[in-house]
């Protein structure tokens, strides 16, 4: 089980080094959110994720056609990072991640559940990507 505190901290952590706007975590006590300009009401500790996360530029999406351009290896750089946050609250816990767009308007998030496919949301869609992708790195 996973701290609502200790949540919170590796949630704002994530969302300060990888540049994205906010994000949840559904963990066994509930649901834990938190926003990129907002401190934190506790100190508590994050958890490490065994892996460095850097701030990109943000994604061109397109909701009509559910395209997303990013610098090659982007995309798949912030899943890892998605990915990792699920793995560290725990098996039943899903982690969202929202990212900035170009247009400042449409929704572009990340979620993640440890063993099953990553989600990639953009506007009103959601397109569950294989359990496998992206592959691991090297």
């Amino acid at each position: 089980m996973t701290d609502p505190a200790v949540a919170a901290a590796t949630l704002h952590a994530f969302v300060r080094a990888s540049g994205a706007l906010g994000a949840s975590a559904l963990i066994d006590e509930g649901m834990v959110e938190v926003v990129a300009d907002e401190p934190l009401a506790d100190d508590a500790a994050p958890l490490s994720l065994d892996l460095a996360v850097r701030k990109l530029p943000p994604f061109a999406v397109n909701a009509a056609t559910g395209e997303v351009s990013a610098p090659l290896g982007a995309l798949e750089h912030l899943a890892e990072g998605v990915r990792a946050l699920a793995g560290a609250f725990g098996d039943r816990s899903v982690a969202l991640v929202r990212f900035p767009t170009t247009d400042g308007e449409t929704p572009f998030a990340l979620a993640a559940r440890e063993g099953e496919g990553l989600v990639v949301v953009i506007g009103d869609d959601q397109y569950e990507m294989a359990s496998d992708w992206p592959p691991p790195t090297e």
